[in-house]
């Protein structure tokens, strides 16, 4: 595809989260294949995110850039809805070059939250659908690109995401269950352990991965059989999820200005080799192929969860192996960076 793309994002390593895996791994997957140019804003050295100042910078920055640019581009694509100013300034400059935009999720779902900030975004995200009605929009699961109708951009493609798979030999499971995210009410931990570990055999304990971020789920660690790591990536990650007997993401549908754009840790779950169960709400349907990669469960049902839990634990190892075996295959190529970067350069032309 001989075209001049150009790829702007705020959301960079080395800031951690699901959009910035997802432009990272994008780009690497399109370098080879097009031109593409890339006005990045990285994040902070620990993690986080970029501050508000530099936030402003970036735009600046950008639209500088952007108005010197050469040669012109042809095709534009901003990697999240909230930057949508940047891809049109840049459609200035090169009046014929294809707009594209992704959305992820929370870049969407900020306008249906409470307060003035997410009415003004609101306001914000219709006119960028206005001005966009030639623009091409990615979305990351179909419940993201029913969001993105509601606002009024049109016909969204939907590109799931991805997680890098690594070779397996499956062992027998040690005695835990795996909970990985940000602690927030919405992504369920804390109605895990309260509503399903107690009913689960004495022997199964549950580890917790990730940073606290809402108050009151910090008080259900304190619970029985429950051992909290903080934040943990890389290998020793990937030991974790390989090890536990399931992978839990057990997101909770209580508040209805809550949106989960994809859920990248029940795909990274299946990629690392281990047993993913998933919410069956929001965009979580479309990062596990139910029965293949993973298992969608009812949110909020307890005794769903226990029952497939249990059955989990129940397999022999021969049966662990054949599963396992079969969803890493399946993830490998499903939920592969390579089919992502098709499916984009498909919406490119």
């Amino acid at each position: 595809m001989n075209k001049n793309v150009l790829f702007i994002t705020r959301k960079w390593p080395p800031a951690v989260g699901g959009m910035e895996t997802y432009c990272a791994e994008l780009v690497a997957a399109l370098k080879s294949q097009i031109n593409l140019s890339l006005e990045a804003l990285p994040g902070r050295e620990s993690g986080a995110p970029p501050s508000g100042l530099a936030l402003i910078g970036f735009g600046l920055r950008s639209l500088i850039r952007l108005a010197g640019a050469r040669p012109k581009y042809d095709i534009i694509h901003a990697a999240d809805m909230a930057i949508w100013p940047l891809a049109l300034a840049a459609s200035i400059r090169a009046p014929d070059a294809k707009i594209v935009l992704s959305a992820h999720g929370t870049d969407v779902a900020f306008a249906n939250r409470r307060g003035i900030l997410p009415h003004l975004y609101r306001y914000y995200l219709r006119l960028g659908a206005r001005l966009l009605r030639k623009g091409t929009m990615l979305a990351n699961s179909q419940a993201t690109a029913s969001l993105l109708e509601r606002h009024g951009f049109r016909s969204p493609k939907v590109i799931p995401l991805a997680a890098q798979t690594r070779p397996i030999s499956p062992q027998p499971p040690q005695p835990y269950l795996l909970f990985v995210g940000r602690l927030t009410k919405q992504k369920g931990c804390r109605w895990f352990i309260e509503n399903v570990l107690p009913k689960l055999p004495d022997g199964l304990s549950l580890c917790v991965v990730g940073p606290v971020i809402d108050a009151s789920e910090k008080s259900a660690l304190a619970a029985p059989r429950v051992t909290f790591h903080g934040p943990v990536r890389g290998e020793e990650l990937v030991q974790l999820r390989r090890n536990a007997l399931a992978v839990i993401v057990p997101n909770i549908d209580s508040d209805p200005t809550y949106f989960e754009g994809f859920g990248l840790a029940a795909t990274e779950a299946s990629a690392a080799g281990g047993v993913a169960l998933t919410a069956n709400v929001f965009g979580l349907r479309d990062a596990v192929i139910d029965g293949r990669t993973g298992y969608l469960l009812p949110a909020g049902e307890p005794e769903a969860w226990v029952k497939k839990i249990t059955k989990i634990a129940g397999w022999t190892q021969a049966e662990r192996e054949q599963f396992i075996t079969n969803s890493v295959s399946e993830t490998a190529e499903y939920f592969s960076w390579a089919r992502v970067a098709r499916d984009t350069l498909a919406a490119y032309a």
